[in-house]
């Protein structure tokens, strides 16, 4: 028979553990709200610290690489924002594989 809110012990080793579960539940929630980047038009669009930080420059690198054209950017209502797509196109195109670096073994 289920039992009603006033026969539940909340001081039981089960209820503990299913308090502290919500609670780690709640922290990931708040976590992952902070954390999110809205798509929009199906485009993941970076600020620049973020662009910093996966790319390991400086602001002052990144604003170099603006003015020289090297990445692109949009600017909108005075910010400025990177489409993650156009990091990724950029790596790859520029992606130089050593292969005479390689130790190779004959068998």
């Amino acid at each position: 028979m289920m039992e009603t809110a006033r026969d539940l012990n909340m001081e039981t080793d089960e209820m503990q553990l299913v308090v502290s579960a919500l609670r780690g539940v709640g922290k990931r929630i708040v976590e992952v709200a902070q954390t999110h980047k809205p798509l929009f038009a199906g485009e993941l669009f970076l600020t620049g610290k973020d662009v910093c930080e996966r790319l390991y420059i400086s602001p002052r690198t990144l604003q170099d690489y603006r003015d020289r054209k090297i990445i692109p950017y949009t600017q909108f209502a005075g910010k400025i924002l990177y489409k993650a797509s156009d990091l990724e196109r950029m790596l790859e195109e520029n992606y130089y594989f050593n292969v005479s670096s390689m130790n190779y073994k004959c068998l």
